[in-house]
């Protein structure tokens, strides 16, 4: 069995991960603080595959929080100043995957968004594990957190867990087919 491949994001009540722009303002009352334990989730990490609009989000400031892990930037457009430990690719879910593990992310595995490049490690059956802080805000418009329109994904809960900020931290597992 391969290690787990984790979708790990914040999303509003209503299932977006940013607004239209691609901003995230609205989660500034809301970090990834210790009742999160978001560091926990970093110390598991080998490696992170991520899509090019949570890339340029990381990047907005200049700053590049994960040269700690081999990663990898699906994306086909060009990428000026690429950060060390980063790589572009263009490719499908398992050869991102892949190359990631060629680099050495050869355990837990971060799928760092955004929501198309979700639909597309579910549709190919490589996304383990959804974990989530759902943030009690309704946008009313926004980046789907799995993409648009697809079929039916079942999941079973780990866990779902009220923070002290009014969040929810939840955990699913994806259900296989039978």
């Amino acid at each position: 069995m391969q290690p787990e491949i984790i979708y790990m994001f914040a999303m509003s009540l209503d299932g977006f991960i940013a607004r239209q722009d691609g901003s995230v303002d609205w989660l500034d009352d809301y970090p990834a603080d210790a009742d999160f334990d978001f560091d926990s989730f970093l110390a598991s990490l080998s490696g992170i595959v991520m899509g090019r609009g949570s890339y340029d989000a990381a990047r907005r400031d200049g700053r590049w929080d994960y040269a700690k892990w081999p990663c990898v930037i699906a994306t086909s457009r060009p990428v000026e100043d690429l950060p060390d430990n980063a790589e572009v690719l263009a490719g499908t879910p398992a050869e991102l995957v892949a190359r990631l593990r060629e680099r050495g992310g050869d355990g837990r595995i971060w799928m760092f968004g955004g929501g198309e490049l979700a639909r597309q490690f579910l549709d190919a059956g490589l996304l383990d594990t959804i974990e989530t802080g759902i943030i009690p805000i309704v946008l009313g418009a926004g980046i789907p957190a799995f993409g648009g329109a697809q079929p039916d994904r079942w999941l079973d809960l780990d866990f779902a867990k009220p923070l002290a900020n009014g969040a929810i931290h939840a955990r699913w597992r994806v259900r296989r087919p039978a």
